[in-house]
Order: C-alpha cells, then sequence, then structure tokens
C-alpha cells in the first residue's frame, strides 16, 4: 500500500509548529514565530494535496488565513470526529484545540487507562479523561511567564523577570523571592494537583508536556511520562482517525 505523509499544523499562543509524519513516524517538526511567518506561509503553500490538519487557538484572522494557505483536510474543532467522547463536558464549543488533541494522544499511549495530561506552557492545564474513554474535563491556571508578568504589571515596583532561574524554598532578595514564588510555588500546584487525582483515579497514567515542562519534571516518578510532542501526536492521531 503507497505510503503518505501526513502534516499536522498546531498554530498556538507563542509559536506555530509544522510536523511531517510518514509511515506513522514524526518525521521533522519545525517552529514558527511571528519574526518568521512569511516562511510559515511558504512552507504551507508546498504541502499541496498531502493530508493535514490545522489544530489553533490564534484569532480568527490568522486562522482563516492559514486556512486559505493550507486547505487541510480537517480543521480541529468540537464538531470533529473524535477517537474520544466529549459528552460529558458542558461547553465542548470552547474547548481547546491543544486539550482535545492532549487527551486524544495520551489516552492512545496509556493503552486506554485513566489519562490525565498536564500541559505547561501559556497556561498550566490539566485534563483528564476516563478508561472507557470519556473526557471529563479538568483545570486551567497561568503559566510561568503570566505569572512573572503579572507580579510586574500588577504592582508598582516589583520588576519583570523574563529569565527564571531555579529556586530555593526562602528567597533573599526580591528577585529570588519572585523567583520562589512562581517556580516553587508552581512545583508544588502540581504536584498537589496530581496527589488529588491519584487519590480519585487508580490506575491512573500522568503525562507531561509543554514548552516549559521541562522546567518542571525533575523529580518526576515512574508512572510520569514527560513528552515534547504529545499535541503534535494527538492531531495526527485526529487526522488518521478521519481520513
Amino acid at each position: 500500500m503507497e505510503k503518505k505523509e501526513y502534516y499536522v499544523i498546531d498554530a498556538g499562543n507563542s509559536r506555530t509548529k509544522l510536523a511531517r509524519y510518514y509511515n506513522d513516524e514524526l518525521r521533522s517538526v519545525q517552529l514558527f514565530d511571528d519574526s518568521n511567518e512569511d516562511t510559515l506561509h511558504e512552507e504551507l503553500r508546498k504541502i499541496n494535496s498531502n493530508p493535514s490538519i490545522l489544530s489553533s487557538v490564534v484569532s480568527e484572522e490568522k486562522k482563516n488565513r492559514l486556512i486559505e494557505l493550507l486547505r487541510p483536510n480537517i480543521v480541529l474543532s468540537e464538531k470533529t470526529k473524535l477517537p474520544i467522547s466529549l459528552e460529558n463536558y458542558e461547553t465542548p464549543q470552547t474547548l481547546g484545540a491543544d486539550r482535545i488533541a492532549n487527551v486524544v494522544a495520551g489516552y492512545s499511549l496509556s493503552s486506554q487507562e485513566n489519562t490525565l495530561v498536564i500541559d505547561i506552557g501559556t497556561c498550566v492545564k490539566f485534563d483528564f479523561i476516563d478508561a472507557q474513554g470519556i473526557y471529563q474535563g479538568g483545570s486551567i491556571s497561568p503559566g510561568m511567564m503570566m505569572r512573572f508578568k503579572a507580579l510586574y504589571d500588577y504592582t508598582g515596583q516589583l520588576p519583570l523577570i523574563e529569565t527564571p532561574e531555579e529556586a530555593d524554598l526562602i528567597g533573599q532578595s526580591t528577585f529570588q523571592s519572585m523567583n520562589t514564588g512562581v517556580m516553587v510555588g508552581m512545583n508544588a500546584e502540581i504536584d498537589g494537583m496530581i496527589a488529588l487525582y491519584n487519590q480519585k483515579f487508580t490506575p491512573l497514567t500522568i503525562f507531561l508536556t509543554g514548552g516549559d515542562h521541562k522546567r518542571f519534571d525533575k523529580g518526576l516518578k515512574n508512572s510520569i511520562f514527560a513528552e515534547n510532542n504529545l499535541t503534535l501526536y494527538g492531531l495526527y492521531l485526529i487526522l488518521r482517525h478521519n481520513v
């Protein structure tokens, strides 16, 4: 049987990822931001008739421009045919495409067990899908840089921290105290949420992903798996499920 290339485009808040799958393997991932948007548009024009899927959380204007250039087979939404169920989620029309893709990938990789996906990026997102493949929902809180920016924006004298560092429990300067509040605080939040899920759902497989997940994956237990390209893999599975 002829093998085809499959393309996944994940247009996020900070950057856009263009991934190429061939023979069920991820062969390449290209990253684009506003500074090289023209290059992204050139790459999209090259995809031609190959199957593709677009996941977007950007503005409608940017999204429509990507659709015009790519003409994807699938533009992911709550109406897309999925290998999981969203029937228990009250507002599927507002559910982020990245959250859908994450639970599709996590559920597949966990061999269809209770699955928790933690995505640490612009926001910190927890998403849970049960062993029956029914997405139950989760939580959203501010991400690392959003927290640092809020400290700067909503105070008169605190500085803007753009390069976070390793943090001790007790900060001995204003910079260190802010760094501790965000970094150690996020670690405690993530650990606490994991403990609550583990109390309620057993067995539970946990995946960690997102642009900042490497800052928070130290000391993970064996039952927690770090996956850089979890969202891309979920989008690929959804594309294959449809075409």
